[in-house]
């Protein structure tokens, strides 16, 4: 009986911190859905994630192999640049209170980007 009380807490443990970490709340089972405004922001996001990555990988190029990559890190910068102009345009529409924290979140980070790239 012990074992089995163990296992159901390390189970309910597990759960909550998948849940947690796959969505930023803590409960025990997520609620997927995910409003029309939250999504716009997380694609967005996505789309930050992958040029910060085009833009390290680029990075990583030149140091390593001594080629020239400026092309990729202006593509990934135009990318941000692109983002940071489509988030000012969605944040101004947005009325949701979880969704405007986390379009605040993405605004900051790129903003934090963009000036490490000056």
């Amino acid at each position: 009986m012990k074992k089995l009380v163990i296992a159901v807490v390390v189970i309910v443990v597990g759960l909550l911190a998948y849940n947690y970490a796959t969505t930023g709340e803590l409960k025990l089972v997520p609620s997927f859905s995910v409003s029309e405004e939250e999504q716009g922001v997380q694609d967005l996001q996505e789309r930050f994630d992958a040029a910060k990555k085009q833009y390290a990988q680029a990075h990583r190029g030149a140091a390593v192999a001594g080629i020239d990559t400026t092309a990729e890190a202006d593509a990934a910068r135009g990318n941000v640049k692109k983002i940071d102009r489509e988030l000012k345009k969605l944040r101004e529409g947005l009325t949701e209170e979880h969704a405007i924290r986390k379009a605040d979140g993405l605004a900051g980070s790129v903003q934090a980007f963009v000036s490490e790239l000056r």
